[in-house]
């Protein structure tokens, strides 16, 4: 072999090295974050900027990468064609173009493109600066060919523009969990505000018979004894009937009147009685205090507003509590903005808070479920999937909703149905209310006697 020969295929080795570098960088800079890059950039690493510049004009590199990978294909391809033909003739011009297509495809390709996606962000900022270079110096070459391009693909009518569905953004979400890219929490937080705008405030709010109500007509003793016995800083207040809440009553502001009146009451005592008044102190009656004049406005919502919706104007009126109606315009319930901000971030505890697990897995393998908790979140507990139709179907509703379907009358606690393969039994009530349920496998040879099964009266 000449000393030409050997530096054709010197040439040769150099433009394979050069198909690697373009392919490795096409490939990096596909697949690395921009935040990563970003945070690079703000720290002052130069390379980091020059990725970042080259990540957000990402169709011009792609430009100057295709014009630098078919100058060094087609290079490598004439150079090794000539020197195997002067070589061994033209007869071994095929088995060399054979070679030749397999050594590009595994060294300049394949092989580092592998490399690339695995350390994209590393192999990014290593070959922003020459990436740069070579798209300034292939500039005028590359907007010549993206005219062209444009000017082409103007000509004829193309696809209409594909927007993602949720369904789509939701399997993004899960795969980048599964994958890593994003923590559990992480993942759960963004489900949860892509869900947020589909939240009505029936299935949030607290239900009228655990609203913690006053009677606007109630003595001031039991006022005081009811407000010390709660943890809440306001109450809806009602006249007659909880159906006809005519205000809401902030405990600051009573508390303060409350001592207030206190005070004025002493002074009062004190004028007319003189040095007397330390006598009798001990027997003053409570300053009378009318509870009407305290009371905020109440705002009203129906129940089918959606949250984010009601987000807003509660943060506009600056308030804090709405009275949710049915469609009847009775009371419903009510919901408080800590209520809405939960189901965005979860539950959020604070010192008065009582901690009541929702599902509590028994000691046979079976679950013990608040019947406030939702349908979905119990089949998940239980790693049971439903389809798209049936999970609409469901969709945020409550085990006690599901459970009140399932019976043409109120239940008792021992009564049971079939769900999904699962068999729910009502575990425990107060009064008419459901509070609890036991969920297991339906057992089909179960024992138990006497038991009334959903649909039966």
């Amino acid at each position: 072999m000449d000393d030409g020969s050997r530096i054709s295929w010197l040439i040769v080795i150099l433009l394979l090295l050069a198909a690697m570098y373009f392919a490795i960088a096409e490939t990096a800079f596909a697949s690395v974050s921009r935040n990563r890059l970003k945070i690079g950039a703000d720290k002052g690493d130069a390379r980091a900027k020059h990725a970042l510049f080259i990540k957000d004009n990402f169709d011009r590199a792609i430009t100057t990468i295709l014009i630098g990978t078919n100058i060094v294909h087609l290079a490598a391809a004439s150079i090794v064609t000539v020197t195997v033909t002067k070589t061994w003739g033209l007869s071994a011009v095929t088995v060399s173009t054979l070679l030749t297509t397999l050594a590009v495809f595994f060294f300049g390709e394949m092989l580092p493109k592998s490399v690339a996606r695995k350390y994209s962000e590393k192999l990014s900022v290593q070959t922003a600066p020459s990436l740069r270079f070579l798209m300034s110096f292939f500039r005028p070459l590359s907007s010549a060919l993206t005219w062209l391009g444009n000017t082409a693909a103007s000509l004829t009518k193309g696809d209409p523009e594909v927007s993602v569905t949720e369904e789509e953004i939701y399997d993004i979400i899960e795969d980048m969990t599964e994958e890593g890219t994003l923590d559990e929490e992480q993942g759960d937080l963004i489900s949860s505000a892509l869900q947020f705008g589909d939240v009505t405030v029936e299935s949030i709010l607290t239900s009228r018979v655990d609203v913690a109500a006053l009677d606007v007509d109630a003595t001031q003793a039991t006022v005081l004894a009811f407000i010390k016995g709660q943890p809440h800083s306001r109450f809806p207040v009602y006249e007659g009937t909880i159906d006809n809440i005519i205000g809401i009553l902030q405990v600051r502001k009573y508390i303060k009147a409350y001592l207030n009146a206190s005070k004025k009451n002493r002074e009062s005592a004190g004028q007319n009685n003189g040095k007397s008044t330390a006598r009798h102190a001990g027997k003053e009656k409570a300053p009378a205090l009318r509870m009407r004049p305290l009371l905020d406005e109440p705002y009203f919502v129906h129940q089918s507003m959606k949250i984010d919706d009601l987000l807003k104007t509660l943060s506009q009126k600056q308030i804090n509590m709405a009275v949710v109606t049915d469609n009847y315009g009775g009371t419903l319930g009510v919901v408080t903005v800590e209520d809405i901000l939960e189901e965005l971030v979860g539950e959020i505890w604070d010192e008065d808070d009582r901690a009541v697990r929702k599902i509590v897995r028994l000691k046979d393998d079976s679950l013990s479920v608040s019947a406030d908790e939702h349908v979905m979140d119990m089949l998940e507990e239980l790693d049971i999937d439903v389809d798209e139709e049936e999970s609409e179907e469901i969709g945020s509703k409550l085990i006690n909703e599901l459970v009140y379907e399932n019976f043409p009358e109120i239940p008792k606690e021992g009564d049971r149905f079939d769900f999904h393969g699962l068999q729910i039994t009502v575990q425990s009530m107060r009064n008419n209310r459901i509070l609890r349920v036991r969920v297991r496998k339906a057992d089909a040879g179960d024992p138990e006697q006497e038991v009334r099964k959903g649909g039966a009266v």
